[in-house]
């Protein structure tokens, strides 16, 4: 092949449909000399039989489909495909996954609960008492640690740490700490 070279582009082919230039390497806009004409047929011995532009294509075996890769994971993710497997379903009805999750048991867990005592030393320590027998009752630890705040004038926060087994065992005890009476607030 001589130091000049052939191409082929939109720009030159404009005019000329279907021609191939000799474009010269020095100066790639000035058009040296045409070489083949396609309408007339007429060769030249300059000609070369390759390819003047090679394409070239990515095969990606998705059983025929042209989206591409980054495309494919979006729209997995966006499906779920990617999500882990669900072994229960965690919302306000079931026990705590999220809990199993945070906490290794058996632990010591705080319960926070605020009770309506009116002011009264007497339903203070009443209402002290009932929390404490509520936890005694699920978890079984006699060793249980409250600290009683009062809120106002009104009500009593207590705040007991003891040592529970599950999930579940703490749930079970917000929920009867919840029904009785005198609590306003249980977190």
């Amino acid at each position: 092949m001589s130091s000049s070279c052939f191409m082929t582009s939109s720009s030159h082919l404009n005019g000329n449909i279907g021609k191939r230039q000799k474009i010269h390497p020095c100066n790639s806009r000035q058009v040296c000399q045409m070489v083949q004409d396609s309408e007339s047929g007429e060769k030249n011995e300059d000609e070369v039989e390759e390819p003047v532009i090679a394409t070239s294509t990515v095969k990606i075996d998705d059983h025929g489909s042209d989206l591409t890769d980054r495309f494919k994971y979006k729209m997995n993710a966006l499906l779920g495909k990617f999500d882990p497997e669900i072994k229960d379903n965690d919302n306000e009805s079931t026990d705590g996954n999220i809990l199993n999750a945070m906490l290794n048991f058996p632990t010591e867990f705080e319960f926070n609960v605020v009770g309506r005592t009116k002011g009264e030393t007497e339903l203070a320590e009443e209402y002290v008492e009932n929390v404490k027998q509520v936890i005694l009752s699920h978890a079984g630890d006699e060793n249980i640690e409250c600290t009683v705040t009062p809120r106002g004038k009104s009500f009593t926060k207590v705040v007991a740490k003891a040592r529970v087994e599950s999930s579940t065992m703490i749930t079970n005890i917000y929920e009867e700490l919840a029904s009785m009476e005198s609590t306003v607030m249980r977190f």
